[in-house]
Order: structure tokens, then C-alpha cells, then sequence
């Protein structure tokens, strides 16, 4: 709690080293395990090509992780001005990626602590736009819950991350009954 209550709240948010985290996946610690298995082998019956691939396997998951970590930093998050919305409905939160180098593939945005994902691939010099939903928790004005941006591009053996507050308040209108009452 004290490390998310540390974020800012803001409706735009600039990717740097600073604010994108990184740890390796479950797959990527079991390629650090099969690497690890690979070197022991290779000292043990002095096999030159066994050296050969694990360094060469190194090699590329440290390039993946730099890559990795470069396809999520520099985005700019821009959250546009949420629409109202009805109790007991989910409400849409409408976010907008800019991205002023290259192309980057495979960005993700959703609510912390979900499993539920936008996708998109960010165009050069461009940018897209993804729409996460959201339950509200009742009628009123409600801060917008913390959002997540991760990738896992190009080898999925790290997830980069960052986590977003975003100061925008969504308004939530009773809920019109159904079937509406009878005229008198």
C-alpha cells in the first residue's frame, strides 16, 4: 500500500526508467535454470559447443530483456475524460498510447489486479487507443481504480510493467428501473 500511495495521480503519464518495472516470468526463470543446467554440464565433460549454445542462449534472453524493457519505455499514457455511466453497469475507461519512436508490439492495459487485458500494437510516431471496463462500486463520483500497462514482447521470458493512478473521478447515474413503472 505505501509503494502505490507513493504514484502520483495524473491523467497522462510519460514511460521512463524511472517509473517501468521488470522481472523475469516463469518461463524465463526455468530458461535461467535450463542455462545454469547447460553451463554445469559443459564444465563437467569439457564440451566446447555446450559452452558455445549456453552463451549463446545467454546472449539472446539479455538482448530479450533489453528489448523487452524498451518496448514499454518512452509510451505516453493519456487518459481521456470518462463518459458517465449507470449503477450496476460496467463503466469504460477510454486511453489513448502515444508513442514517438519506433513500433512496439504486444502492450497490454487493464485494471490492477485482474486478468482481464486490452491489447494493442503501438504504430511509429502514432498511436492507439484501448478501452478498459471497470465496475463501479455504487452510485456518485468514484476515483478511477489503478491501471496496469505490461509487455512480454519479443520472447515473453520478462514482464516489464508499470502502474498508473489516474486523477480522472467517474460519475455513476442511478440505475433507470426495468421495466420501467407504469404511466398513471
Amino acid at each position: 500500500r505505501w509503494f502505490i500511495n507513493r504514484l502520483p495521480r495524473a491523467d497522462q503519464l510519460r514511460l521512463t526508467h524511472r517509473n517501468v518495472y521488470i522481472l523475469p516470468t516463469r518461463a524465463g526463470l526455468m530458461l535461467g535454470l535450463t542455462l545454469l543446467l547447460l553451463l554445469v554440464g559443459s564444465i563437467n565433460y569439457q564440451l566446447n559447443l555446450g559452452y558455445l549454445l549456453t552463451f549463446l542462449l545467454l546472449g539472446c534472453s539479455v538482448v530479450g530483456m533489453h528489448v523487452c524493457h524498451g518496448n514499454l519505455r518512452g509510451l505516453q499514457l493519456r487518459l481521456e475524460p470518462p463518459e458517465p455511466s449507470f449503477a450496476r453497469q460496467n463503466a469504460l475507461i477510454n486511453i489513448t498510447l502515444d508513442n514517438p519512436g519506433r513500433t512496439r508490439h504486444g502492450i497490454a492495459v487493464g485494471e490492477a489486479g485482474t486478468d482481464h487485458w486490452s491489447w494493442t500494437d503501438v504504430p511509429a510516431r502514432g498511436s492507439a487507443r484501448v478501452q478498459v471496463g471497470w465496475s463501479p462500486p455504487g452510485r456518485g463520483r468514484h476515483a478511477l481504480p489503478r491501471l496496469t500497462a505490461q509487455t512480454g514482447f519479443p520472447l515473453g521470458t520478462f514482464r516489464v510493467w508499470t502502474y498508473w493512478r489516474p486523477a480522472a473521478e467517474q460519475l455513476v447515474y442511478p440505475a433507470p428501473e426495468t421495466p420501467p413503472p407504469p404511466l398513471p
